[in-house]
């Protein structure tokens, strides 16, 4: 391609042969862009005056049972890698040595360890459900949480 004078220029081949003629190349109107959309923020103040009782029940049962799995999924990787590590062994030796000797059985720690969670999972979720109906009463004599929201508003 050849510029002349800051303009561009195609080339074609003439039919005759002698020299190439010129035309000027299209060139492109400076595309012109709409500034971008001005992000409003939108603040909202709102007041929790009332907490569902029944609904923190639920949302705790699930919560907390959800955690009981966790921590227990993650008891067993940590016996199993202490089991295959050799120090339950170790620990039963040291034991049989004062002789003291102890059984120990994997399933039965389990199981006391799974009810002790159950336990705390009851006992948890009626704490949150007495701290909802405290809440309750407190916001009906100071007139609850107030919260400020903020959401960006973006319009096209």
């Amino acid at each position: 391609m050849a510029t002349t004078e800051g303009t561009q220029a195609a080339t074609t081949r003439p039919e005759s042969g002698s020299k190439p003629a010129t035309r000027p190349a299209r060139t492109a109107a400076p595309v012109k862009r709409k500034p971008a959309a001005a992000r409003a923020v939108v603040r909202r103040k709102v007041t929790v005056r009332h907490v569902d009782p029944w609904s923190v029940l639920k949302l705790s049962l699930i919560f907390y049972f959800c955690v009981l799995l966790v921590l227990m999924l993650g008891v067993a990787v940590f016996w199993s890698i202490v089991n295959r590590l050799g120090v339950i062994e170790q620990a039963l030796g040291v034991l049989l040595e004062l002789n003291l000797e102890v059984t120990v059985n994997a399933g039965n720690i389990g199981r006391a360890l799974f009810l002790i969670g159950l336990l705390n999972v009851a006992l948890f979720t009626g704490i949150n459900v007495f701290l909802a109906f405290l809440y309750n009463l407190v916001s009906d004599l100071l007139g609850g949480l107030r919260l400020t929201l903020a959401e960006e508003d973006v319009r096209r």
